[in-house]
């Protein structure tokens, strides 16, 4: 029902808590007669993201419409505590935290993507048509896959777990652009970047770097560039899965910056 098991959903309760405003109890009895739960947010708001109608969740849990959508109500305030109780962030100046990413793919590639720390790559999230005056050019949010789309640029580690994620740009933007206006790729190529034995993997889409690392092009290549390709596309399938599995699980999901 939440696409999570019932000790999960009591160990998120726990952690979003102590990020979740106390409400006032006398308001909320003179407004609605009752103080809704933590649990009871958590329940409706897992219940969205998983593709739920708020019309039916309102119905079914007892809230007013009013209060779902609204800053102080019930999604926003309950996403934003997920958000702090379960942060995201490359750890640029964690040695052991690289490192542990680094094992993961040095292990699931046999010690050939030895000191890979990340596979990124973009993903078109498709959004309604926006208005005029939600955006400066209109058109530029066209995806090449018809509609209209956001583009979702991300890395995850070799489990498929999300370690950063942008959603800075319209269905139109290639990837690489993407990829060169994020803080990260800041980071990585003009201060000090990452220790030398560490590098990120992408698809043909980005360019080769000291520490990015994207498939030899062109076909016919010779034995060895071919090889290095397999083993670079089988350590880059990670992140093919991770947003394969996100959006199996959530139908509405919402990302941070890069």
């Amino acid at each position: 029902m939440f696409c999570v098991d019932r000790l999960t959903f009591d160990e998120i309760v726990g952690k979003i808590a102590p990020f979740m405003k106390d409400r006032c109890e006398k308001k909320a009895q003179n407004s609605s007669g009752s103080v809704i739960s933590i649990r009871t947010r958590l329940a409706v708001t897992l219940r969205w993201l998983v593709g739920a109608s708020y019309l039916d969740l309102c119905f079914s849990w007892g809230i007013s419409t009013s209060s779902f959508f609204s800053r102080r109500g019930v999604l926003w305030p309950t996403i934003n505590a997920i958000d702090k109780a379960f942060k995201m962030g490359f750890p640029v100046n964690d040695t052991d935290g690289l490192e542990m990413l680094a094992d993961g793919f040095r292990e699931h590639s046999g010690g050939i993507m030895d000191g890979c720390v990340l596979a990124i790559n973009g993903f078109g999230v498709t959004v309604c048509s926006p208005f005029k005056n939600d955006v400066e050019r209109r058109k530029d949010y066209r995806f090449r896959k018809s509609g209209f789309a956001v583009i979702v640029l991300a890395g995850s580690d070799v489990h498929g777990r999300f370690i950063c994620a942008t959603a800075r740009h319209s269905g139109s933007t290639n990837d690489i652009v993407a990829w060169q206006d994020s803080k990260l790729c800041y980071f990585l190529e003009v201060e000090k970047g990452l220790p030398s034995k560490y590098f990120f993997i992408g698809d043909e889409a980005f360019t080769n770097t000291q520490q990015f690392l994207s498939p030899w092009p062109s076909r016919g290549l010779d034995r060895y560039k071919d090889a290095f390709n397999y083993w670079l596309s089988h350590s880059r399938q990670c992140v093919e899965r991770s947003f394969g599995m996100l959006t199996k699980r959530w139908a509405h999901f919402i990302v941070g910056a890069l």
